[in-house]
Parts: structure tokens; sequence; C-alpha cells
């Protein structure tokens, strides 16, 4: 499937995956946010909190996206993190897809450069960034400034989804050589990249990112 770009050779191009559903199953951000509000480490904003976000989500993704990051004002980045990286070797080492550790090791030996992009807050999809050997600083996700050691809140914008994707992109000057989706919102980040694989469930209904990769000619990628 990338046989004939891993033989062109990378020279340091990137390759810029999304993270769920792409990397591995499931949705690290919104897990992470349920488990927040369930130990209570929002403060008052725990109540009720993940209904809130489904509420949003139903409107507007990016506002949904945003205000799960929004709602973290306040809570020590020390505490977000350790939380996210015990949570995700609990919960999601196992479910990295098959495929991930293999791909990247031939795009890293070909002398590609892996990049992460999601519309996850960027404290959740760390831990497998790590995992995986990306770098934190190739890690694109939702974010806010960080103020004495505490989250602001005030989210950096635009939220990494649809086209926000791409413009973070271009803000780091990564014109990505491939690029790995499987959502909607990953259609322009795919479109933007030289070449572009739709990662899809097997079994499972075709969403519209399926449909239209097919009609581009993108290849599929079951896992």
């Amino acid at each position: 499937m990338i046989a004939p770009l891993l033989s062109e050779g990378g020279q340091r191009r990137p390759v810029v995956f999304d993270a769920d559903g792409t990397l591995w199953r499931g949705d690290v951000g919104e897990d992470l946010l349920r488990l927040l509000g369930q130990r209570r480490l929002l403060g008052h904003a725990s109540d009720g909190v993940y209904a809130r976000y489904e509420e949003l989500l139903e409107r507007d993704h990016s506002a949904a996206y945003a205000f799960a990051v929004e709602v973290m004002a306040g809570l020590e980045e020390a505490v977000l993190q350790r939380t996210c990286d015990e949570f995700f070797a609990q919960r999601y080492e196992g479910r990295i897809f098959r495929f991930v550790r293999p791909l990247l090791e031939e795009l890293t030996r070909a002398d590609f450069v892996p990049w992460i992009c999601s519309a996850s807050p960027a404290w959740a999809v760390l831990p497998g960034a790590m995992s995986l050997g990306i770098l934190r600083e190739r890690v694109l996700g939702v974010s806010c400034d960080v103020v004495e050691g505490k989250l602001s809140g005030k989210v950096s914008l635009p939220v990494t989804c649809g086209p926000g994707k791409v413009e973070w992109l271009r803000r780091h000057s990564l014109e990505p050589a491939l690029a790995f989706g499987n959502g909607d919102l990953d259609f322009d980040m795919l479109a933007y990249a030289g070449k572009a694989i739709v990662v899809a469930p097997h079994g499972g209904p075709d969403n519209s990112l399926v449909t239209n990769g097919k009609a581009r000619g993108w290849p599929i990628l079951r896992a």
C-alpha cells in the first residue's frame, strides 16, 4: 500500500496520523473526560461534564473538543499528565492497532518523520505517542496555555479538527507526504497531504470518509 512511497525515500518528509480510531481503537480524549469527571478532578465542573460535552458535540464538534480542555482550567498540568500516562497504560496500550508499530518502523527506516494531529486533548495523546516512539513536539492536539503549572483553559485556536488540522500543519510548515485518518473530520488533512490512506474498522458500516476516499482512489486500510 505504501511501498511506492517508501521506495522514493523520505528525505525527512512528514507523515501525519490522526490518533483515535487511526492509531488505536476508541477515543482517548472522551474517555479521559469521563475519568476526570468521575474522579472529580475538575472541581464543581465534574458534575455532568460528559453530558455537557455530548450536548455540544451534537451541535458543534469544534466547540465540544474545545470544551474538553476549557473545563480543565485550574487543573495542575503535572496531575493531568500523570493521570493521562497511567490511563493510557492501563486502558489504551493494548488498543493500539497491530499495523501501527511495524508501519512506523518502516517509515522511520525510510527517513520519514511521523507526526500526530488529533482533536483530543494533547495531554491525552502524548502517552500513546511516546509509546510509539513519536516525539512529544510532534504531537498536535487541543491545548491551552499553562500558567504557573496550571491549565489556563484558554484553548489555542483553531481546534485541531477539520480545516483546523490543516491550519496547524501549515503553522508548523508541514506538507505531509502521507496522512492517515479514520473520520469525516480528517478529510481536510488527507486531502492536503500528498497521499492519503483511510483507516476503517473491519465489518463496520462505511462512513462518509471511506465513501469519499474510495471516490478519490485513496486506499482503505481495515484495522
